[in-house]
């Protein structure tokens, strides 16, 4: 009898512990930008823009995952539209395949629709031992770089499987719920999760096609025109 209540505590113990980790689901992300931080201090249009707009423009985005892909685009609608243009003349569907190690990217840039096939962005991370608890889940501290000099902040959690994130960033051991990038001055963190099937995540299929390579060129050739691209061209790049 004893023998069979180790046993029982033993079963209960191991599903309480499998019951953790989360293989599919929806995310939903609030995006927060200062977007004062794009507005020039000198100019006198850009100061009557200030006081008609509040500091921070809140988004929202879903990311819906399952253990071999995710797929990460626009959520529910802003409670406040009062938003600087410059935030959303760039926008992201992003699909994953973590399997293949691959990514196809829906972008539209100034209303232009491109598709996009790469491999997944690579960050080089490094993990620290710094905790915080987001929507409810225990994570860690991750800082990594994107090409060569863009710093980027991460918050991960082991209880989510999937190697997912916001955007296109993965990479970590877990599922991303914090991610902050200072040179755009903008934060994503999770506000809730909800616990559903997410079978058949399909990528999106509208846009001219490039590879990731033929998207670099493209953007370079829009560098030669566009001086508020040039501020900002790696976050094409995401």
């Amino acid at each position: 009898m004893k023998r069979i209540t180790i046993i029982l505590i033993s079963i209960m113990c191991f599903s309480e512990l499998q019951a953790q980790f989360i293989k599919a689901g929806k995310i939903e992300f609030e995006r927060r930008t200062n977007q004062h931080s794009f507005l020039e201090e000198e100019n006198m249009f850009d100061a009557m823009i200030k006081e008609s707009m509040p500091k921070f423009a809140v988004t929202y985005n879903d990311l819906i995952f399952n253990e071999k892909t995710s797929i990460f685009k626009d959520g529910r609608e802003p409670e406040n539209k009062k938003i600087h243009w410059s935030i959303n003349y760039i926008t992201n569907i992003v699909f994953r395949d973590l399997e293949k190690g691959s990514r196809i990217t829906q972008k539209s840039i100034f209303g232009s629709e491109y598709l996009v096939q790469d491999s997944l962005l690579k960050v080089d991370w490094k993990i620290t031992s710094e905790p915080r608890t987001i929507a409810g889940f225990e994570c860690r501290k991750a800082v990594g770089r994107i090409f060569d000099s863009v710093v980027v902040i991460a918050f991960y959690t082991d209880e989510i499987l999937a190697s997912a994130g916001p955007e296109s960033f993965g990479g970590l051991p877990g599922m991303i719920l914090g991610l902050a990038i200072p040179r755009l001055h903008t934060t994503w963190y999770a506000t809730k999760l909800e616990l559903i099937e997410a079978p058949g995540i399909a990528p999106p299929k509208d846009g001219k096609k490039y590879t990731g390579e033929q998207f670099k060129k493209e953007v370079n050739e829009m560098l030669k025109t566009n001086e508020w691209l040039k501020k900002i061209a790696w976050q094409t790049l995401i």
